[in-house]
């Protein structure tokens, strides 16, 4: 009966008694329905009327003192069984902590559990972006001169999105789904996310403020918002060395501003910090600033330099393949360096100057990746990190001397200067007498774990440390009495023979919730985090570790809604990346990639089509939780603050669809001035302005989508001009740009 076949046969029967069990309570249910009919029908022929009426009432008591007492039975001993399933569930953590002060609703906490990353399924089928992926993708067909594979895959995809429309299925409940409307709406309470850790906060909306205010209150609060007169300067920079021939038109193209948005803050609390009240994190989203893509451009740069560094781990996989080789010596000890407050305390002139200093070192390899001279990438470097500033609750706050908070240029910066004061100190722990510097000495961003002969010597080299930047502290932690330390998501223990033994840690603040089973991505997604888990297991744990992470996973994700089979499935099959046989790559280089949004009973369906086309589909998901409620805390632009396509109507009821690379509302403002001037021949809108004399209306302006593509850009507009017929009748002047087939009109007419 424990073989796999004997449950399985066990689980048939059991299924098959519940089933005969369910139609014999529903044949018995009906039966005494059917006599008790036939029964007030002769008592209605027998009894007068105060008969019948006495009988009746002392019936209905006597059912209602029925249904209430097995009422109260069955949710006593629904009662029992949540209680017994809870003693089950050790692994998965309560995904709520509660600021509030008040009590917690059920159906909120229902939804809360669910956790961050939970995605609930898309209310409408997103058909305008899935037919612009697939017309892009079908013009690179196109170009490859397969275009009988291009009209196809048209064709296909067509066919499938005429048959799919039917919403896709809700997965939350009436009560979940209501209780995500009210927390979206609540002007009280705000939701936060776990700074580390997949949970969520409820706190009181002023009390939220109250830590924000905490950490920004040393900001400044301007009037004037600086990112028109940082676009004009990287604009100057960028075009004087566009002429020196610094960048091909690709890279001038992508790094050019033409538009900007200020920086945007919002928070996330340290639920893993009760002891400092639950401190807020302040991130920074620099997206869209106007030194965006220059920042990503200089990191690409200088990153392979820093990476030469052999201090620097990668990740804890990179750590554990160098700690097993070491021979730790029984009283020897480890500790942790950990630098406080990074990124505000790195001083940016002085770290300006040591990361030109590394790069002049390393020259002749930066020479293969770049036209740029060190002058240039100085002054790029400078003008990246000139201001500290961002948007939050309607304001624009200013933070002097610190460098963009969020600004990706700003970990490299950091991991420079860093760089620079390790070396610093070990040379001059090496000069002491007698020498204090650490066996061995490893850093991940602002997190060390380094070796000493004893505790004593390691207070030396951290007050070395401490000394070399006033503003750029260090503190300890020691190995506990097992001898065991904590560095990244490993423990770290010397077993006293000359070996160290890894196991995973994990904090306090992990509640270990996963994504569910039911939530609205893509099955491979699911099977792929679980993977990794097991991945990082090989990795990290020492061998007499590994099957005991390997039952912890399990359990974990077990608890999270997963089936037992379906996970002891991937653990059986699954094998560690040197273990498994080395198989050439059979796809072509040149392959075609693209993604598609996730949605229940459709993707599927889309990726067979493109499949057969030989182009790769990876799915994309909708919103999660975190992103649906912890929204409204979040700095908002004001509307048309980005790129895309846009649609502009005239009272006389035609209308115009264009595109910009642009914030979409300053495209308006240059359509508004060419028409308050008449220019016809600067804008379409204004040249129908000028025939109709109707008033156009700039206020009802609408975003069609949201691109910062200009080829996706490009193939939208044109698909939005099909759609609404704003050529032939509308202000548009043509049809777009690329495309030029006419397969999609019939769908686009009706949806």
């Amino acid at each position: 009966i424990k073989r796999k076949n004997g449950i399985n046969i066990n689980k048939d029967y059991k299924r098959k008694l519940l089933i005969a069990a369910k139609n014999e309570a529903r044949y018995r249910f009906h039966f005494s329905i059917k006599k008790c009919n036939e029964l007030i029908e002769t008592l209605t022929e027998t009894l007068n009327g105060n008969d019948l009426e006495f009988v009746t009432s002392f019936t209905d008591k006597a059912k209602e003192r029925t249904f209430k007492k097995t009422k109260d039975k069955l949710v006593n001993k629904f009662h029992l069984l949540l209680q017994n399933n809870s003693k089950k569930h050790t692994h998965v953590k309560d995904a709520i902590l509660n600021l509030a002060g008040n009590d917690i609703p059920n159906h909120h906490k229902n939804i809360l559990n669910l956790g961050p990353k939970f995605v609930p399924t898309i209310r409408n089928i997103p058909y305008m972006e899935i037919i612009t992926t697939t017309e892009q993708k079908a013009l690179e067909l196109e170009r490859n001169e397969k275009q009988y594979e291009a009209e196809r895959l048209r064709q296909t995809v067509q066919n499938i999105l005429k048959k799919s429309t039917k919403k896709p299925k809700s997965n939350l409940t009436k009560e979940q789904s209501q209780a995500l409307k009210e927390l979206k709406s609540s002007n009280q309470i705000d939701i936060y996310p776990f700074d580390k850790g997949s949970g969520f906060v409820m706190i009181k909306h002023e009390d939220a403020l109250n830590k924000i205010e905490e950490q920004i209150g040393h900001t400044k609060i301007v009037n004037k918002d600086p990112t028109k007169s940082l676009i004009n300067q990287f604009q100057i920079t960028l075009r004087k060395l566009k002429k020196e021939n610094k960048f091909n038109d690709r890279e001038y193209q992508k790094l050019y501003p033409t538009d900007g948005i200020p920086p945007r803050m919002y928070g996330m609390i340290k639920a893993h910090k009760p002891q400092k009240n639950y401190p807020m994190r302040i991130v920074v989203s620099t997206i869209g600033s106007p030194p965006y893509e220059t920042s990503k451009y200089l990191v690409d740069l200088i990153q392979p330099t820093l990476n030469k560094n052999q201090i620097r781990v990668i990740n804890s996989k990179t750590f554990v393949q160098q700690a097993k080789e070491w021979i730790p010596d029984p009283n020897e000890i480890q500790v942790s360096f950990d630098v406080v407050n990074l990124y505000p305390s790195v001083p940016i002139k002085k770290a300006t100057n040591v990361i030109v200093d590394i790069l002049q070192s390393d020259f002749d390899n930066i020479q293969t990746r770049t036209k740029l001279t060190l002058i240039d990438i100085r002054s790029l470097i400078e003008l990246c990190l000139k201001k500290c500033y961002f948007s939050w609750n309607n304001e624009i706050r200013i933070l002097d001397d610190a460098g963009p908070i969020g600004l990706s240029l700003m970990v490299v910066i950091a991991e420079a200067f860093l760089q620079f004061i390790e070396k610093n100190a070990i040379e001059i722990s090496l000069r002491s007498i007698p020498p204090v510097a650490p066996i061995t000495y490893r850093r991940y961003v602002d997190d060390t774990h380094s070796r000493f002969i004893d505790i004593e010597i390691s207070k030396q080299f951290l007050n070395i440390l401490n000394q070399q930047e006033p503003k750029i502290q260090f503190t300890a932690e020691y190995e506990n009495d097992n001898k065991e330390l904590n560095f990244l998501d490993v423990t770290i223990k010397n077993n006293n023979n000359g070996k160290y033994e890894f196991k995973i840690h994990r904090k306090n603040a992990i509640t270990n919730v996963q994504i569910k089973p039911h939530s609205s991505i893509s099955p491979n997604i699911k099977d792929g985090v679980f993977k990794g888990f097991l991945a990082r297991a090989y990795t990290i744990c020492s061998p007499q570790y590994l099957e005991n992470e390997i039952k912890f996973l399990r359990s974990v994700f077990i608890e999270n809604g997963y089936k037992d089979n379906q996970l002891d499935k991937i653990i059986k099959e699954y094998k560690p990346k040197d273990q498994r046989p080395n198989i050439q790559e059979t796809e072509p280089d040149n392959k075609i990639t693209t993604s598609l949004p996730w949605i229940p009973g459709v993707s599927t369906k889309l990726k067979r089509a493109f499949k057969k086309e030989n182009i790769k589909v990876a799915f994309k998901s909708g919103k999660n939780l975190q992103d649906i409620l912890c929204k409204k805390n979040k700095s908002t632009l004001p509307p048309l603050s980005s790129p895309g396509v846009y649609k502009v109507s005239c009272s006389c009821g035609k209308a115009y669809v264009g595109e910009t690379g642009a914030c979409i509302k300053t495209r308006i403002k240059q359509h508004q001035k060419a028409t308050f001037e008449d220019k016809v021949n600067d804008s379409a809108i204004a040249e129908h302005h000028h025939d109709c004399r109707k008033e156009i209306l700039w206020e009802e302006t609408k975003q069609l989508s949201s691109e910062s593509n200009y080829f996706k850009r490009k193939i939208r507009e044109a698909l939005e001009i099909q759609k609404r017929q704003t050529h032939t009748h509308g202000i548009n002047k043509d049809n777009g740009t690329y495309v030029t087939t006419q397969s999609w009109i019939p769908l686009l007419r009706t949806i």
